[in-house]
């Protein structure tokens, strides 16, 4: 007996143990099930944990910390306990359709698609089932008739599903029955007319329908019922704003106001009602009133900092906008509108830094692919700017601006076709948008289509009187008509909209020029200067070197000096009147000032190419070799697919026998990006003659000759090449050649003397 007394001592302890565990564990599933009624989640995680560590088999538990993962949005935690509740359940539906959701959402179809039938084997008429095979369907692109079947069924179910009702309203406009998505909506909304989300769901129809009597009726319905709710008064009075009912959707705002003041939102949209209807102040004031109500709030101040970026006060946008990144360095709408700011700037550089850091967080954005490729375009970085802009358009087809610069672009290269394709797409989303009207009137023009370009151009002057670019587009368009007399007058009713168009004026006075009434033009130029005593510095720049031009059309080359030089003085900046002066110095062989011109420019514009290439042009004439080399390879620095240079210094160095690999190269290069222009395909065949690459030199030569027989020095360098190969038949008949046609060309000797030893 005494040896049987251990066991059962033992037995009886681990039983209690077992017992005070069981206990322990439901006082905590208990405690957990309380802090999750009460919302307490962070302390239902805790007691709920503690349960299961006890009992981990405990499936009242695992449920519970499921649920209570999936209030505090931790996917991934309640993702294991769906599953291990599986485990503990295998047969519980619900928990099959939890993780057939998780699956989903994971964008795992086939794991979605396999709890999903495992559910509708058990139980076919389970409506969450079918709700999520029709969603695992249509990720697999299944045609539109297969997942009505199933949202038909789930109405078979249950009538009242108005998810589904709405459903099939869009599969019904997908498939253009509009009658028939109509009649769901109407049921949808006859099912639940309290219902906000169907009320905007018809709203949205009747509005996409264009059928606008029927849309506010809606939402004048839904205030009805919904007198004291907010939304559907901010709807109504977007939706009358949008109809340019003006007075009633102020009316709507104010209302809206009333019910909720402590709600900053009805303030920031009646803000951005006034302002887009030319009223600042008051909407700056509504703005003011909405950071009252929520002083810290990143996203009202950002919104106040882009109020002043849009009405150009860029000192003031700027220090809210990095009052808002000291505090949150990671809000994204701060650093969108941190970057516009630094593009207005013309620091394109960190704008790009900060759009590229907001790509890596989300690269399929279309805004922020939409603002760099509008960065890169700037930068004339076109076939970048492309890339961004097809992403912005992949995104969201429907964004008008992506369209209408992809036509831009397209337009600019010639490529009419695809040009016109985009125009119409945007005009399909705009019927009346400005400027894809206007891209339409400059396609037709440069096919010349004549007619169908002035009637586009006519319409849009008609209802747009006071944009001048119609008129200055048709203005270019009797030009090209040979009408100068119609371009003339509607120039003039252009600069009568804004005297400070140059790009109107320069054309004005072009026509002048092209008719040979440069005193009238000078005339004009006068008359514009006087009429304009407050013009901007850069608008009388630009008239001043016009004057300059003029008189240099006239052989007056001092008053055209003069007026170059009171050009410079108005704008230092504006580099074509410092190039007119410096040829104006070359010409009277004034090389002191030409180089102090050159350079003049060069400390104002340290980044314009063609001061440096004519810098380096005459210092190479001249002899000074380390300046030229120094100068060409700085416009190098600055674009290196700049053609003159890339020739110029692959000569230079070829003439110099300097640096022969590299100056193939650049000489390469040029050809590539020139193709077949005979004086860089000279200095190509030069280096080849001097690598002594001689088959190589004469197709070269053979190829300049053939475009320009007539060149002595295309002829010269033939003769030279054939002579090293000792083809002195060839050899002869290039050299006389070149000697018949010129004389004294530079390598007349030589030529001579070659002759004489043949």
């Amino acid at each position: 007996m005494s040896r049987c007394l251990p066991f059962f001592l033992i037995l009886i302890l681990v039983l209690e143990g077992c017992a005070s565990d069981q206990q322990d564990a439901e006082n905590y599933i208990r405690e957990g099930k309380a802090y999750f009624e009460k919302q307490e989640y962070a302390k239902a995680e805790i007691q709920l944990k503690n349960a299961v560590s006890l009992i981990p088999d405990s499936a009242e538990a695992y449920h519970l910390l499921a649920q209570t993962y999936v209030k505090e949005k931790k996917a991934q935690e309640a993702f294991t306990a769906f599953l291990r509740l599986e485990q503990l359940e295998p047969d519980n539906l619900e928990t099959k359709l939890q993780l057939a959701s998780f699956y989903f959402l994971a964008k795992k179809w086939p794991e979605a698609e396999k709890k999903v039938t495992q559910v509708l084997t058990a139980d076919p008429d389970n409506i969450k089932g079918l709700y999520l095979k029709a969603g695992v369907l249509g990720s697999k692109k299944e045609p539109l008739d297969a997942l009505a079947a199933i949202y038909d069924r789930i109405l078979t179910l249950d009538s009242k599903q108005t998810r589904a009702m709405l459903v099939l309203a869009r599969i019904y406009l997908a498939q253009k029955d509009s009658a028939r998505a109509e009649a769901m909506l109407i049921k949808a909304l006859e099912t639940a007319p309290d219902n906000l989300n169907i009320n905007r769901a018809v709203f949205s129809y009747y509005l996409a329908q264009k059928a606008y009597e029927k849309a506010q009726k809606v939402l004048e319905d839904l205030v009805a019922k919904k007198p004291e709710a907010v939304e559907p008064r901010l709807m109504l009075a977007n939706f009358q704003a949008g109809q340019n009912e003006n007075s009633q959707a102020e009316q709507s705002f104010l209302k809206a106001i009333e019910l909720a003041p402590d709600n900053p939102l009805p303030h920031m949209l009646i803000a951005r009602f006034y302002n887009a209807n030319e009223q600042p102040d008051k909407a700056e004031g509504f703005i003011k009133k909405a950071l009252a109500i929520h002083p810290e709030h990143s996203g009202l101040k950002t919104a106040y900092a882009d109020f002043y970026f849009l009405h150009r006060e860029y000192e003031k946008s700027e220090k809210i906008i990095d009052e808002v990144l000291a505090v949150r360095p990671d809000f994204p709408q701060a650093k969108v509108l941190k970057a516009k700011l630094l593009i207005s700037r013309d620091k394109e550089d960190q704008a790009k830094e900060i759009l590229l850091s907001l790509l890596e967080e989300e690269p399929d954005s279309a805004q922020y692919n939409f603002l760099l490729g509008s960065v890169l375009l700037k930068e004339r970085k076109t076939d970048q700017a492309m890339a961004y802009i097809a992403k912005t358009l992949e995104k969201n087809p429907s964004h008008l601006k992506a369209r209408v610069i992809m036509a831009d672009i397209y337009f600019r290269r010639a490529d009419y076709f695809l040009a016109e394709a985009e125009i119409d797409k945007a005009l399909k989303l705009s019927p009346k948008n400005y400027e894809a009207l206007l891209l339409k009137g400059n396609l037709y023009a440069a096919q010349h289509k004549i007619q169908k370009a002035q009637a586009i151009y006519e319409a849009l002057i008609q209802d747009h009187p006071e944009n001048p670019a119609a008129l200055f587009r048709l203005g270019n368009l009797f030009m090209m008509d040979k009408k100068p007399d119609k371009a003339l007058a509607v120039y003039d009713k252009a600069l009568a909209i804004n005297p400070n168009l140059m790009d109107v004026f320069t054309n004005m006075i072009r026509v002048y020029s092209a008719q040979k009434e440069y005193q009238t033009a000078l005339d004009r130029c006068d008359a514009h200067l006087e009429a304009m005593q407050d013009a901007p510095p850069v608008v009388v720049s630009i008239i001043q070197g016009l004057r300059g031009n003029l008189f240099m059309a006239l052989g007056e080359s001092d008053a055209a000096k003069q007026a170059f030089e009171l050009s410079i003085q108005s704008n230092p900046q504006f580099t074509q009147s410092y190039l007119a002066l410096a040829r104006i110095y070359h010409q009277e062989k004034n090389d002191t000032k030409e180089i102090e011109t050159y350079n003049n420019l060069l400390a104002q514009r340290p980044e314009q190419i063609e001061p440096h290439f004519q810098l380096g042009l005459f210092y190479e004439k001249n002899g000074k070799n380390e300046q030229a080399k120094a100068h060409y390879e700085k416009v190098l620095e600055l674009n290196p697919e700049y053609i003159p240079a890339l020739n110029n210094l692959a000569f230079f160095y070829a003439e110099r026998n300097m640096e022969m690999n590299k100056a193939l190269d650049m000489a390469r290069k040029a050809k590539e990006l020139s193709g077949e222009i005979p004086a860089i395909m000279d200095t190509l065949g030069w280096i080849y003659y001097k690598k002594e690459l001689y088959d190589s030199a004469i197709q070269e030569f053979a190829g300049c000759i053939e475009k320009e027989p007539e060149n002595p020095m295309f002829n010269f360098h033939m003769g030279l090449a054939y002579n090293k190969k000792w083809d002195y038949t060839n050899a002869e008949k290039y050299l006389k050649k070149a000697l018949e046609l010129k004389k004294d060309f530079n390598g007349a000797d030589e030529a001579k003397k070659i002759l004489e030893q043949i």
